[in-house]
């Protein structure tokens, strides 16, 4: 194989690698990995009945209307529709494909800004983050990571160039990603709303192409958007602020990228085309967001680390470009950082498993065949609601997603056994799921135990 040849190829090396790691637990488990996908589960599930913007399922017995971004419950269900399996099995097997054309997508728009190697260098140092594992779980950002750094080598090819088919692209790239992740979508706008600024006082560019993207990217989106916010508005709310220090930050980014991409972002300064100016403007956005906890806007700081993966794999790869090494130290340097990335990765995937326990799947499959399939259960674990809905399509009184809840009902009292049987009525509360150690409620009759969990129905007069 000829040696440009041979460059061209390594650029895919490091995504066919995340997939055969990610098939690791794919293989090793009979469950997906991830919690939240058991709430994106009942979520594909409401759209195969053709139910589209309102779940009487969860938050029952209100029901809400459905805020999450519909694109990948919908391709969960053409998976299942075009294959004839189950959600659970389909989405065990979108997870190595996400891991691949994550990372793909990453090495490729690295390659396409810096070159092969760094392309190649992008994927592995991605591979060695342990933040890698959020590529394999079956879930909308994972899915909405893959469009970010092509929306983002559109919007350098629309300044770059100055054609507005570029930014169309990008606009409804954009709109693919609201339609995805809304976090991803805003994310990303930081991003590229920065890079215009820096751009826009340096001269290079006019804000043509910046507002075709934000005007395509909603108009892509308002099949969804727009009937949703007519009929219901928009609800969102924010979880608890979840902070990090500074070490988890270096802990979950990788020490080695992590210290490679502080040389890298040094080196870039003196640089500074528009290409640089976008990586530069990617790491200190996210980093800027996930502490603006300090401003007293509630913020997952781990959440949004993940979205810095990109800027401080490419920062990294500029780091180890920058040496200058002859070719064998380089090559053995290159073989080096490959065999810590397969190292780590294999680490990362094989510490894996899904967020799902037998105790609560005999639960779950209790209320699928023994459940009335109309009144709403309580459980004293809020990670079960989702379980259940989605495994036996009985009503939760939570289900995963609680900042699109609109109105609940008190779980604690249920819980605690402060209620009145008129409550229980008129809250349409058949069923309360508590731990085994707890005290039984009144009005109701064990009916279900395991090791964990014990299932009480409610007595009828």
């Amino acid at each position: 194989m000829e040696e440009s040849s041979f460059k061209k190829f390594i650029v895919f090396l490091p995504a066919v690698l995340a997939f055969a790691l990610a098939l690791i637990p794919t293989i090793k488990y009979d469950w997906p990995l991830s919690w939240d996908i058991y709430y994106h589960i009942h979520n594909m599930k409401l759209y195969s009945e053709g139910i589209f913007l309102w779940d009487n399922l969860t938050a029952a017995p209100y029901g809400r209307p459905i805020f999450y971004p519909p694109l990948f419950h919908l391709l969960l269900l053409s998976i299942v529709k075009i294959l004839n399996i189950s959600p659970f099995l389909a989405a065990r097997l979108v997870q190595p494909f996400l891991a691949l054309f994550g990372v793909f997508s990453f090495s490729y728009v690295s390659k396409k800004f810096y070159g092969n190697i760094i392309g190649f260098l992008t994927g592995l140092f991605i591979i060695m983050s342990p933040l890698f594992h959020r590529m394999m779980v079956p879930i909308p950002e994972s899915m909405a990571v893959i469009f970010l750094p092509i929306l983002v080598y559109f919007y350098y090819l629309a300044i770059e160039k100055a054609e507005d088919k570029y930014a169309i692209v990008a606009g409804f790239l954009w709109g693919l990603v609201l339609l995805t992740h809304l976090l991803s979508a805003l994310i990303i706008l930081s991003v590229i709303t920065v890079a215009t600024i820096v751009l826009k006082i340096k001269d290079e560019i006019n804000l043509e192409g910046y507002w075709i993207i934000i005007i395509i990217g909603l108009i892509t989106s308002s099949l969804w958007l727009i009937p949703l916010l007519i009929k219901y508005g928009f609800v969102f709310r924010s979880p608890p602020t979840q902070t990090l220090p500074f070490k988890s930050y270096i802990q979950l980014i990788g020490p080695i990228p992590f210290s490679l991409a502080l040389i890298g972002f040094i080196n870039i300064l003196w640089d500074r085309e528009k290409k640089d100016i976008i990586i530069l403007s990617w790491f200190i956005s996210v980093t800027f967001i996930s502490v603006i906890y300090i401003f007293g806007i509630n913020v997952i700081t781990e959440r949004i680390i993940y979205f810095n993966l990109f800027a401080v794999a490419v920062l990294a790869s500029l780091s180890i470009k920058a040496l200058n090494f002859e070719k064998k130290k380089y090559t053995l340097l290159l073989l080096i950082i490959m065999v810590l990335s397969l190292y780590n990765g294999y680490s990362t995937a094989n510490s894996m498993k899904p967020s799902i326990s037998t105790p609560e799947v005999e639960v779950a499959r209790w209320f699928k065949y023994h459940g009335d399939h109309e009144s709403v259960v309580v459980t004293a674990d809020y990670h079960l609601d989702p379980i259940i809905v989605s495994i036996s399509d009985q009503p939760v009184a939570g289900g995963g997603y609680a900042p699109g809840t609109v109105k609940s009902i008190n779980r604690d009292k249920y819980i605690s056994g402060n209620f009145k049987k008129e409550e229980m009525i008129r809250e349409k509360i058949g069923y309360i799921v508590l731990k085994t150690n707890m005290s039984p409620p009144p009005y109701s009759r064990l009916v279900y135990m395991n090791n964990d969990f014990k299932i009480y129905e409610r007595l009828i007069e």
